[in-house]
């Protein structure tokens, strides 16, 4: 069985950029695992830890997450037999 290449990197990309945008928020707002966000900051450029920066994250996870389904999905389906 292949895969539809647009439709995995459309709904990897959304993924990545809803779950990064609210942990973000979760962090800035409680303070929780902030040593992390800042260890992801050199990644994410723009990025600080603020709500502006929630959303500069779900940016740049989107276009991670488009990018890392595709690559899946090409290589999955280089490798699946039909």
């Amino acid at each position: 069985m292949r895969l539809n290449l647009k439709a995995f990197a459309l709904t990897s990309a959304i993924l990545s950029g809803v779950i990064s945008f609210i942990l973000t928020l979760i962090s800035v707002l409680t303070g929780f695992a902030r040593g992390f966000f800042e260890l992801i900051a050199p990644f994410h450029p723009g990025y600080s830890h603020t709500l502006l920066g929630a959303l500069i994250s779900a940016f740049w996870m989107t276009i991670y997450g488009y990018v890392l389904g595709a690559v899946f999905v090409i290589i999955y389906n280089s490798i699946a037999k039909e």
